[in-house]
């Protein structure tokens, strides 16, 4: 039960987010403060992160539904967010502190990818001692 709720929660976040950033950048990234307004390129690039977000997000909701999917799921559940939180560290390490809400942000990727982690050894775990 733990897992199927915390794939929901992973994959509606990530389909969430990739939803927001692809359709309302401006006001997402806003948030952040930052002023997106008149830099097309930029912008362009923003986007570019929506759909890949909501089809990972669909894919670990998937998980739910397809059992043999979850051990797929959890894994692509904690790619996305140990990879997000562990590049924003790089970033602070690099560039220096960025606004606190990218700090929740990492805060949060961190620990989701963290659980994730830990979900998917134990379930990986189980499944094979039942294959077994």
């Amino acid at each position: 039960m733990l897992v199927k709720a915390f794939l929901v929660l992973a994959g509606v976040i990530g389909i969430g987010l990739g939803g927001t950033i692809l359709l309302a950048p401006l006001s997402f990234y806003a948030g952040y403060g930052l002023d997106l307004t008149g830099q097309i390129t930029l912008l362009n690039e923003m986007r570019s992160h929506g759909l890949s977000l909501m089809a990972l997000g669909g894919i670990i909701v998937g998980g739910v539904f397809v059992p043999r999917l979850a051990n797929l799921s959890l894994l692509a559940a904690t790619g996305l967010y140990l990879s997000y939180g562990v590049s924003r560290l790089i970033a602070v390490a690099l560039d220096g502190r960025p606004a606190d809400g990218l700090l929740v942000a990492t805060a949060i990727e961190l620990a989701i990818g963290s659980l994730g982690l830990v979900l998917y050894l134990r379930h990986r775990n189980r499944t094979a001692l039942a294959a077994a």
